[in-house]
Formats: structure tokens, sequence, C-alpha cells
């Protein structure tokens, strides 16, 4: 004999639905929070860079790299975005003027492993600084790039 009833077989108390129904909503709340959090953080991050650009052409390239440091020390962006964002950061203030004559004081420390570890010496010891540590290598083997690439076309049309 079969039974009648074809309702579904549900037990007394069962939660299911209810708690389907509330990771969703949780799910909607934070997707939310995390795009409101990512669309500051673009905006500071693109504030950021335009001031670079405008400030750039009276910067050295010491003075570039201090300056970008010093943005990401003070970054209250989405982590990930400031990280990634500091190599940006410096070739905007690279580009803005000529600073190629300015790559002579490296000499040949550029072409080394270890350039930019006497820049980056203050963050070298303490672990709570990880990610200026980071920020400051990004910064400085930016500046390599730079001065390589300029040594390069030097060398080229000579």
């Amino acid at each position: 004999m079969q039974n009648s009833d074809n309702s579904a077989f549900r037990r007394k108390g069962d939660l299911g639905v209810p708690l389907v129904i509330g990771l969703f909503v949780l799910a909607i709340i934070l997707g939310w929070v995390v795009f409101r959090n990512y669309e500051y953080s673009s905006k500071e991050i693109t504030t950021s860079l335009a001031q670079m650009q405008k400030e750039s052409p009276s910067l050295s390239l010491n003075e570039c790299a201090e300056k970008t440091i010093n943005w990401f020390k003070k970054c209250d962006a989405m982590t990930q975005l400031c990280d990634d964002t500091v190599s940006r950061m410096i070739k905007v203030c690279i580009a803005n003027s000529d600073k190629s004559k300015e790559c002579t004081q490296y000499g040949n420390d550029i072409y080394t492993y270890n350039f930019g570890v006497k820049q980056c010496a203050p963050y070298m010891h303490d672990k709570k600084l990880k990610r200026e540590k980071k920020a400051c290598a990004d910064t400085w083997q930016t500046v390599a790039d730079f001065c390589k690439t300029v040594a390069k076309r030097t060398a080229q049309n000579h």
C-alpha cells in the first residue's frame, strides 16, 4: 500500500530552508561591504596616483622613492591594492619628468643583487614591518630597472 500523501517529508523543527536563506542574506551583506571597501580603495589609489603625477616633476629620483614608501605606510586602502600599487606609484613619478641623469649616482650598484638594501635597512630587522620591507624593495627594484634601461639606451647611442 502506498501512502496517498505526496508532500515532501519534513521533520519537525527542520531549519534547512531558513539556514540557507540566512546564509544567502549574509553573503549579500558581505558582498556589499567588500564592494564598498573596494570602491573607496580604488578612489583613494586613483587620487594618490594623480597627486604623485602632479608633484613628480619637482621630485628627484630619491625623493620619488621616499614619497612612494611614505605613501605606502599611510595607505588605508585594501591591503592587496596598496601592495600592488607601489611599483605603479614610483613609475608614475619617474615617467613624468626626465630623471635619467640621476641614475649616475648609483653607478654599477643597480646591477648588484643587493641594490636597495641600504635604502631599505630600517625595515630589515622588525618582523612587523614585513609589508614595508617588500614595498621598499619593490620601489628600489623599479628604480634599478629604470636606471638599467637608461644605461642600455645610453650605451646604444654611443
